[in-house]
């Protein structure tokens, strides 16, 4: 029997890789998976109740890299957002280069990176720097450990569920080494122009065509019959009927009125969209004399609801339904529950629209072929964080040409734009499923579970004969 190892360095791979049909896909194709993981017990035992096969486990460790590796690292970074910059003459992009509040000794490598990757200026001087740190690499613990580890598990195929994760670079590196194929997802539709892809493989897997374009225009290195369009897990469960729960039972959960059109507020982190509780005021203020309304808010999965708190006290109409996460001491430990999963087809599905700034639940809401609404405007004139260096985001670039969500331009217009989308859909956002093509590609004849299964039958069949 073929193995395939998911290498899952943190809580992003969950709901694409163990929550979604991939593992049912594979078994049923006579594969066996691994999973090479750092996850809480709790997961694995989830994942085995959706798919009803609990594949092996290994135990992942990840040792911290020297500050060499780190510097050379965080300059080829650098050096890649200076680039992208240049190439795509979006400066928005170097807002990526962000490390939050750290202390002297990373303020120091920061700096020395800034100052080695300004200086690595010709696209040609990147990949050297990349080269050696590949280098690097290979004589560190990390590299030692994820070798032997390999040695031990023997898998046909090392499949890495997250591009951007340093730790896993290693492991990788000892796959190739040792012979292995090996392939990473992109994680999100954002990820490619941040210069972050921390590894490199024998193949990548992408959400579209417009996705596979926009890596060989980032890494024009990377042979193009390598990048493989494929979908993403994610949007799978949103053909999955028997998660959609009537409107009915749904309300009488939530405390959700059922004869009332809800409006789903969604928020984002704190980074993207500081002011986001000012907007769930505006919001919620515009619509108290919408009496067929409801406003429902769910914040971000990996914040609180601290600094939306005065809000809602001061409006409590608004329902608030809080994501089913795990919370982990830090982002990367994050988890959803599977129930979030179908808490968010329910959401797209009974919500008549979704307002926020810039999330990729409009995407979601395309799905049911129901309008998005995204914010744009700020509450002080040259304040120092504005959404409309929000839009200027270089993914939105997805955009261009289309009528893909509805545009709320000021506080005076929240009513008027949420009563469009609620009483003329067909008005707001008349190019969303076109949209939603262009990003995640939906294909009515497969899932992406399926094609991603389909692709690793194959691979795996020719590295049970040979690999190139």
């Amino acid at each position: 029997m073929s193995k395939i190892c998911f290498l899952i360095p943190d809580g992003v791979g969950i709901r694409n890789y163990l929550y979604s049909g991939v593992l049912s896909e594979l078994r049923q194709e006579g594969i066996e998976v691994q999973i090479w993981h750092s996850l809480c017990e709790e997961v694995i035992s989830l994942s085995e109740k959706i798919s009803g096969y609990k594949p092996q486990s290994f135990s992942l460790s990840n040792y911290p890299e020297d500050a060499i590796t780190q510097i050379m690292r965080e300059s080829a970074s650098y050096a890649r957002l200076l680039h992208n910059v240049r190439k795509t003459d979006n400066e928005t992009l170097m807002a990526n280069w962000s490390f939050g509040n750290p202390g002297l000794g990373k303020k120091l490598l920061i700096k020395l990176a800034e100052w080695i990757g300004a200086s690595t200026r010709s696209y040609e001087s990147i990949l050297s720097v990349e080269s050696l740190l590949w280098k690097k690499l290979k004589s560190s613990q990390n590299y030692k450990y994820s070798r032997k580890k390999l040695q031990e598990i023997r898998p046909d195929v090392l499949f890495c569920t997250h591009q951007r994760m340093p730790g896993a670079s290693a492991a990788i590196l000892a796959a190739r080494e040792l012979g292995i194929p090996t392939v990473t997802a992109i994680f999100s539709w954002d990820n490619l122009p941040k210069a972050r892809l921390a590894m490199r493989t024998d193949y990548y897997l992408v959400w579209s065509d417009y996705m596979k374009e926009e890596m060989h225009f980032y890494y024009p290195e990377i042979p193009q019959e390598r990048i493989l369009v494929v979908g993403t897990p994610q949007f799978d469960f949103y053909h999955d009927a028997t998660l959609v729960q009537s409107r009915e039972e749904f309300a009488a959960r939530f405390g959700l009125d059922p004869s009332k059109k809800w409006i789903l507020f969604s928020g984002d982190d704190v980074k993207t969209s500081p002011n986001d509780h000012l907007y769930l005021r505006d919001i919620a203020e515009s619509l108290q004399d919408q009496d067929d309304l409801q406003l429902i808010f769910r914040q971000v999965p990996v914040e609180g609801i601290e600094r939306y708190a005065q809000v809602m006290e001061a409006y409590p109409k608004i329902i608030h339904i809080s994501p089913f996460w795990k919370k982990g001491n830090n982002w990367q430990q994050f988890f959803p529950f599977p129930e979030d999963v179908s808490h968010l087809v329910n959401l797209a599905f009974h919500c008549a629209t979704v307002v926020n700034i810039g999330s990729t639940m409009a995407l979601d809401f395309s799905f049911f072929d129901k309008p998005g609404l995204f914010l744009r405007y700020d509450h002080q004139p040259g304040q120092a964080w504005t959404v409309n260096d929000v839009y200027r985001f270089q993914h939105f670039k997805t955009m261009e040409g289309l009528d893909a969500v509805g545009w709320i331009d000021s506080k005076e217009k929240i009513t008027s734009q949420i009563r469009s989308a609620v009483d003329h859909p067909s008005t707001i956002a008349k190019d969303r499923r076109q949209w939603l093509d262009r990003v995640v590609q939906p294909s009515p004849d497969s899932t992406s579970s399926q094609r991603i299964a389909s692709f690793f039958c194959k691979i795996t069949s020719l590295a049970q004969t040979q690999f190139s």
